[in-house]
């Protein structure tokens, strides 16, 4: 049996049918299509209560159109109390969605989809971006940028400067004059001016689609020469493309609008800053108590499978089937180790792999039951039963500090002493990493990674490390919660060793 935790977007929208009557729609016009880049989505649905028992709702069926409505399918059924379809989309693209209920009665309400209740852009594709940059007359700097996208979001453009390799990101204001747009592409130029006169300067553009998809582009430029080589500009592509060989992550600015994916999901934060260099403060706050899956029900030496959200997929194999095929699909669930099961899921096509949503943090055992077309099978399990798999959903990160910052002595001399203190109930094995950056905020260079949580390390300090840096602890849970720390102020490496010697003798006159 196999799972794989899905960081979901929920897509919020109101999709109930009345079970009187047909689906809540937009009204005479047809709702305003939302953009998302995620390819699996929620679409919650509300029933309202009949008026006559033989018009309650015992179905919901979702049906979905991938050509504006002129041809419709039969998605998913779910039962009214589960409360939302689990969608994923095959391909970009605009999806109409439309609920349908099924009565008491046999009666299919609406009797055929009418228009969209829901309107969704799948967009997983980041726009196409290039930057180039000149200098101009009198140390001007002539930038210009060129956007090829079908659903921009002009507003979300962002450029930025710094000087060298060690200073912060500076903002370049941009107007609605600076831009123009014909069509899909956006082109534009702005003309500034740098704070220095001379140098190397790098120059970073970034915008975001409307479904936010990012792309950003670079540009590097020597003030006082000539443009060539140095002026260049490297080609708008997705934040992913600066790990996989293309700028290296120190080019790219710190901002807040654009999202990066990471390589798997975590749970970060930056914990109160180190007030003094080498022992933080009494009156520091402590940090706040880690909240962990409960244990309950787990059989002497199980270990659950530790994930980081609270809906996955788990994929299951069917075996022997006979000639009336498979019926139904069920998974049941129990927090207790076997000692009461509940239904969790209804396998809507039964086929692998199935969506499971769990509603909070724990151990959670499972057991799939098969019906087949016949009738036979489809048992839940009895009270003591075992579960198949244990799975624990934990989302809070664990707890990370360093407590002090020492310079070595003895042994230890030209060494600087690192410890910390990191707590969580599911740390993984070598859970530890330390880094080290010259600028606050990064990027950050590995010090030592995949270290025990020994709570110390002695850092050999290298003549080539600049004489003051920021350090950043970072402490990973089995389950891929990530605590972070990161100190505030810098941290002095002083190298200079005093040394002494004797320059004269001075007789005094004690008798």
């Amino acid at each position: 049996m196999w799972f794989a935790p899905i960081v979901p977007l929920l897509v919020f929208a109101t999709l109930g049918p009345d079970a009187a009557s047909a689906p809540v729609s937009a009204g005479p016009a047809a709702p305003q299509p939302i953009a998302t880049r995620q390819t699996l989505f929620a679409i919650p649905f509300t029933i309202q209560e009949p008026q006559d028992a033989s018009e309650e709702p015992v179905e919901v069926q979702l049906f979905v159109s991938a050509d504006g409505g002129s041809s419709w399918h039969l998605y998913g059924k779910a039962e009214p109390a589960q409360r939302q379809f689990m969608f994923r989309a095959g391909a970009d693209g605009e999806y109409w969605f439309q609920v349908r209920t099924l009565d008491r009665s046999g009666r299919l309400r609406p009797p055929s989809p009418a228009g969209p209740g829901l309107q969704v852009i799948v967009d997983t594709t980041p726009p196409k971006l290039q930057l180039s940059s000149e200098q101009g007359r009198a140390g001007q700097i002539i930038t210009r940028w060129i956007i090829d996208e079908p659903r921009p979001r002009p507003e979300s453009l962002v450029i930025q400067y710094r000087c060298g390799d060690d200073r912060q990101w500076q903002p370049v204001a941009i107007g609605p004059e600076n831009r123009q747009v014909a069509g899909t592409v956006q082109t534009g130029q702005v003309n500034w001016w740098p704070q220095v006169s001379s140098g190397r300067i790098q120059i970073c553009a970034e915008v975001t689609d409307a479904a936010g998809n990012p792309a950003v582009s670079h540009a590097q430029l020597a003030l006082g020469k000539a443009a060539g080589p140095d002026a260049m500009a490297t080609a708008g592509r997705p934040a992913d493309a600066w790990r996989a060989g293309g700028e290296p992550p120190a080019t790219r600015p710190p901002t807040q609008n654009a999202t990066y994916p990471a390589a798997i999901p975590v749970t970060t934060a930056v914990n109160p800053p180190i007030r003094n260099q080498f022992v933080p403060p009494e009156d520091q706050a402590e940090s706040p108590p880690v909240a962990q899956p409960a244990a309950e029900g787990l059989p002497p030496g199980e270990r659950p499978h530790m994930i980081n959200s609270r809906l996955f997929e788990l994929e299951y194999e069917i075996e022997a089937v006979g000639p009336s095929g498979v019926n139904r699909v069920e998974l049941w669930g129990t927090r207790d180790g076997g000692q009461t099961w509940r239904s969790f899921v209804l396998d809507n096509d039964n086929r692998s792999p199935m969506l499971v949503s769990v509603d909070k943090e724990g151990i959670y055992g499972f057991r799939v039951s098969v019906t087949s077309g016949a009738g036979l099978g489809g048992q839940p399990p009895k009270q003591g039963t075992l579960p198949e798999i244990f799975i624990g959903v934990d989302l809070t990160r664990p707890s990370a500090q360093i407590t002090a910052i020492d310079q070595g002595i003895g042994k230890e001399a030209g060494n600087l002493v690192i410890s910390w203190k990191a707590d969580d109930r599911r740390l993984a094995q070598r859970s530890v990493s330390l880094f080290f950056s010259p600028t606050p905020g990064g990027p950050w260079n590995v010090i030592a990674a995949g270290l025990e949580n020994t709570g110390r390390y002695a850092w050999p300090v290298d003549h080539r490390l600049p004489e003051r840096l920021y350090l950043r602890l970072e402490v990973r849970d089995e389950a891929g919660n990530v605590g972070v720390f990161e100190t505030a102020e810098s941290i002095s490496l002083d190298r200079h060793r005093p040394t002494v010697r004797i320059r004269n003798v001075r007789p005094l006159d004690a008798r």
